[in-house]
């Protein structure tokens, strides 16, 4: 509906022409010249007329308007002379594109040198590709030399790559490689979502303490946090889970060196021995036990000694989201027929029923973004964390079948990197192993 305004008068829509014209075409017509007259400079006090359309009516909306306002100007007004003085030092004209860029990277409170996914992978597999075409950060696939020894290669690759290859001020995500793929959200959507924890590391959590070792300090540690004032711990998802840490460089070495320093696995017999006594699933968990120790560690440092917090915990699952939920936490969501466990069989390494088939009708999807009806915003990702993915693997299929993932793909689109095992750690995602990532190479195999 067009609205005629006469700036500095009074506002008349067409909506109220047709109740003083009535329904005439010919009065309704007469009525709309009259208005028209009315606001022309000269002949009203109001002066020049601007029509509004309805959102999505006109080709040339807002997006298209060249507009300001006095917040526009003093930001404009600032950065004027570090664009004159770029230019003037012959670095070339600014693309209209980068331009933006730098406008969006300048709006954030801290520096950002570059920005990554890391995964790492000790074999080929399909979701690889699917987690490239979907993530919102340039993706490096790890692997390791030789036979895999459980999560323990993870931790040390992600520890290796951090020392050797990342920057200080390069902002960073590790997510699991087989079962994470990115949830529509683009990348300065998600810096803006890490920004708001104001802290440098953000992890991902579940509805379950795991691995049942932490089980008490991992209970007490949270409490903590809750005390503190850092998140509200009465939450359905306030658990730790290692398959989603987004950081910044220092940070993140200063955590994983606290990890290794202090790992269990520098007594491999008694890491061995643990496994051969709960079993050896222990052993694929392990980097989840290392994180959950030094969360506790980090936590009560913070509260005993003063310490820097280093660490968020995604509480809302606004980052890292998980299609595993814990039943008793969700009455209203999961009904009596919904059963836990895998396919209705308890597992062995979890102590209370988890579901991992819940139903797709719980999540929507809305502009190749799925949205679980239990918390108020879509996460940037979605992980299916645990021995059995039904409801990540559904809710994937319909994300496909909705076109929202990329179809035939035929060069993989992440860099391969390797890292020593019994080498020197400096050779960590040297140029040959990177160059492993170029169509052809190891990574096509991958794909």
């Amino acid at each position: 509906m067009v609205r005629w305004v006469c700036v500095g008068g009074r506002e008349v829509s067409s909506r109220a022409a047709r109740s003083r014209a009535g329904r005439g075409n010919g009065l309704l017509l007469w009525w709309r010249a009259l208005v028209m007259l009315a606001c022309v400079p000269g002949l009203a006090e109001g002066g020049l007329i601007t029509a509004t359309y309805p959102q999505g009516r006109n080709p040339k909306g807002p997006d298209h308007h060249a507009w300001t306002n006095t917040k526009i100007r003093i930001v404009a007004d600032s950065l004027r002379p570090t664009i004159q003085n770029w230019r003037a030092a012959g670095q070339g004209k600014l693309e209209e594109r980068e331009l933006r860029q730098a406008l969006e990277w300048a709006s954030y409170p801290k520096r950002i040198t570059s920005t990554q996914l890391v995964v790492y992978a000790n074999k080929a597999h399909e979701n690889l590709q699917l987690l490239s075409d979907t993530s919102p950060f340039p993706v490096t696939v790890l692997s390791q030399e030789g036979e895999w020894k459980g999560t323990l290669d993870k931790l040390l690759s992600y520890w290796t790559y951090l020392m050797n290859t990342v920057d200080d001020d390069a902002l960073v995500i590790f997510v699991d490689a087989f079962d994470v793929f990115g949830n529509g959200v683009d990348g300065h959507e998600l810096l803006r979502r890490y920004f708001a924890y104001d802290s440098p590391i953000v992890i991902a959590t579940e509805e379950n303490v795991f691995p049942r070792e932490v089980e008490a300090q991992a209970h007490m540690a949270i409490q903590l946090y809750g005390k503190m004032g850092l998140g509200n711990v009465s939450a359905p998802s306030r658990f730790v889970n290692a398959g989603g840490i987004m950081g910044i460089g220092w940070a993140l070495k200063r955590m994983f060196n606290d990890m290794q320093e202090n790992m269990v696995a520098h007594n491999p017999e008694l890491l061995q021995m643990h496994a051969d006594l709960t079993g050896h699933w222990f052993l694929h968990a392990y980097d989840q036990y290392e994180l959950w120790r030094f969360v506790i560690r980090h936590i009560v440092a913070v509260q005993d000694e003063g310490a820097e917090m280093l660490i968020a915990l995604d509480i809302d699952q606004r980052i890292f989201g998980s299609t595993v939920l814990r039943k008793d936490n969700w009455p209203n969501l999961l009904g009596d027929d919904i059963l836990g466990g895998v396919n209705g069989v308890h597992s062995i390494d979890v102590d209370v029923p988890l579901v991992f088939d819940a139903p797709q009708a719980l999540w929507t999807i809305r502009r190749c973004s799925a949205h679980f009806a239990g918390r108020r915003q879509a996460p940037a990702f979605w992980h299916g964390n645990g021995p059995w993915k039904p409801a990540w693997q559904g809710l994937r299929d319909r994300l496909a079948v909705s076109g929202c993932f990329p179809a035939n793909v035929l060069q993989p689109g992440y860099n391969l990197c390797q890292v020593p095992r019994n080498r020197p750690a400096e050779e960590a995602c040297s140029d040959e192993s990177l160059a492993m990532g170029a169509p052809g190479g190891a990574a096509a195999a991958a794909a």
